[in-house]
C-alpha cells in the first residue's frame, strides 16, 4: 500500500509541475488562432438586446476580405467587404449596393466586424487570467479586466472556452451596456471564393453603386 501511495503522490506531484494557468492556456489559443491567419476563419456572434431581442451574426474572413450574414427583421443581409469597398446584398430583392467603407489605411472591416485575430492576445495583456473550471474536453477561463487596464470598452468580465486537445476556442462571452455577446463555432480554412462577391452567382443581380467617387 505504501509503495503504491508513494507512486500516486509522485505522478501527483509530476502533473503539477505540468500544470498549466489561465495565461498561459490563453496565450497558446493567441498562437493557435493566429497560426491560421492567412487560411481563413469563420465564427458567429449572437447579440442579445433587452427589448430588442436577438440577432446572430455569421462573419468569414481571409485576408483582407470579410463576409457577413445577418437577418434583420425578418429580411436576411449578406455583405462583403474588400480593401474600401462594401457589397450590401439583398436575396429577397437580388440587389447589392456597393458604398466605400474609408479609407484603406485606416481601416479594418475584419477589427469593426469583431473578427480581430488578436482579440485573445489583448484579453491576454488587459485581463487576469484563471481557470473557473475544467472538464476532459475543454477549460473555462474566467477574465476579469485588469486595475490597470483604465480603457471602458473593455468589458469588465470575459468568459472563455477553450478545447483542451488542441487549444481552438470554442466560445468568448461578455457583457456590456445590458447587452450579451457570444462568439462562438470557431473554425479555420476557408476559400477566397467564399469571401468574394462575384455577380455571375447571382444571376440577373441588379448592382446599384453608392460610391462616393461616383458622384459628380
Amino acid at each position: 500500500m505504501r509503495k503504491i501511495l508513494c507512486t500516486f503522490l509522485a505522478l501527483t506531484w509530476a502533473l503539477a509541475l505540468f500544470a498549466q494557468t489561465g495565461l498561459e492556456i490563453l496565450n497558446r489559443t493567441n498562437e493557435m488562432v493566429n497560426s491560421h491567419n492567412s487560411d481563413g476563419i469563420s465564427l458567429f456572434v449572437d447579440v442579445k438586446i433587452p427589448i430588442l431581442g436577438s440577432i446572430s451574426t455569421r462573419t468569414m474572413h481571409v485576408g483582407d476580405k470579410t463576409r457577413m450574414e445577418f437577418e434583420l427583421k425578418g429580411k436576411k443581409i449578406i455583405t462583403f467587404m474588400e480593401d474600401t469597398i462594401q457589397w450590401i446584398y439583398s436575396p429577397e430583392d437580388n440587389e447589392v449596393a456597393m458604398t466605400n467603407i474609408g479609407d484603406k489605411t485606416n481601416s479594418n472591416p475584419a477589427a469593426d466586424a469583431g473578427m480581430d485575430t488578436g482579440m485573445f492576445g489583448d484579453v491576454a495583456e488587459g485581463y487576469d487570467i484563471t481557470i473557473k473550471s475544467e472538464n476532459l474536453v475543454k477549460w473555462v477561463l474566467a477574465c476579469k479586466r485588469k486595475r490597470s487596464n483604465p480603457d471602458n470598452d473593455y468589458p469588465k468580465n470575459i468568459t472563455i472556452e477553450v478545447r483542451k486537445e488542441t487549444y481552438q476556442p470554442l466560445s468568448l462571452s461578455t457583457k456590456m451596456m445590458g447587452m450579451t455577446f457570444t462568439m462562438r463555432d470557431f473554425t479555420f480554412g476557408l476559400s477566397e471564393d467564399m469571401v468574394t462577391f462575384n455577380p455571375e452567382k447571382y444571376p440577373g443581380v441588379k448592382i446599384i453603386d453608392q460610391r462616393e467617387e461616383k458622384k459628380e
